[in-house]
């Protein structure tokens, strides 16, 4: 009898130490935000920002599946993770049609932005979208969902802030950026094209904001009210001044 127990309780352990080497945590969770959507400019977006992080000890591969839960059939919506940020018609970062191949490689202790982009296209209303996460090679086996809720209104002539008034400038931008059309207590935040944010100020009338530091490349810009919520999102590229 023994002989019989002794190799189940062994096979028993080594299930049980397997299993708990596969933690992946996804933050915040739920993420709920809110923006703008203006009839005069399309290419507002509203983004839910989120860090898929590997707390396990192994190095795992993820596949992410975008799952529409609710929202107006004009709005359209794009994923961004480490590797890239998909356009609309990409549901899965693994997938058969459209075809794709890129599942997003974590080591223990690593992490990928798992950003959803909205873009209400001048139509207001409530939308959530669901993101899927699973092992690349146990698809089927959902290992965390991310809840991502959108409230997008609507711009009127009441309203006393306009963002179609408001812009990030220079663009491209070397030392400085600007803010135009910013309320005072609103907040500029500088994410970089895999969702981190690398810089945040305090926007106030006539102040310059430095990113002369920061790498070359495209980030984005989102200037936020004081309740955090995203009025206006920028893509904005920063170039170094050769010597």
């Amino acid at each position: 009898m023994k002989q019989i127990i002794l190799p189940f309780i062994i096979f028993l352990l080594a299930f049980q130490i397997g299993s708990a080497q596969l933690n992946l945590t996804l933050t915040p969770n739920p993420i709920e935000t809110s923006g703008i959507a203006d009839p005069s400019d399309l290419f507002i977006e509203i983004i839910g920002y989120a860090t898929l992080k590997n707390e396990g000890s192994e190095t795992v591969s993820i596949k992410w599946e975008r799952v529409i839960v609710d929202m107006p059939e004009e709005w359209d919506v794009q994923v961004c993770d480490l590797n890239q940020c998909y356009v609309s018609i990409v549901y899965s970062n693994i997938s058969d049609d459209p075809p794709v191949n890129a599942p997003v490689t974590l080591a223990p202790g690593e992490s990928t932005n798992l950003d959803v982009h909205i873009m209400p296209k001048g139509v207001p209303g409530d939308g959530e979208i669901r993101v899927d996460v699973s092992l690349a090679n146990a698809p089927d086996d959902i290992v965390v969902s991310g809840s991502y809720t959108f409230d997008a209104s609507l711009v009127s002539s009441s309203n006393a802030f306009n963002p179609t008034r408001l812009s990030v400038f220079p663009n491209p931008a070397t030392d400085y950026l600007e803010v135009q059309g910013g309320q005072n207590g609103s907040r500029l935040a500088l994410f970089n094209i895999l969702g981190r944010q690398m810089r945040s100020f305090n926007i106030a009338p006539g102040s310059r904001y430095y990113v002369g530091d920061l790498p070359s490349g495209l980030y984005l810009a989102s200037v936020m009210d004081k309740k955090g919520n995203i009025q206006k999102t920028f893509r904005i590229s920063k170039r170094s001044i050769r010597p």
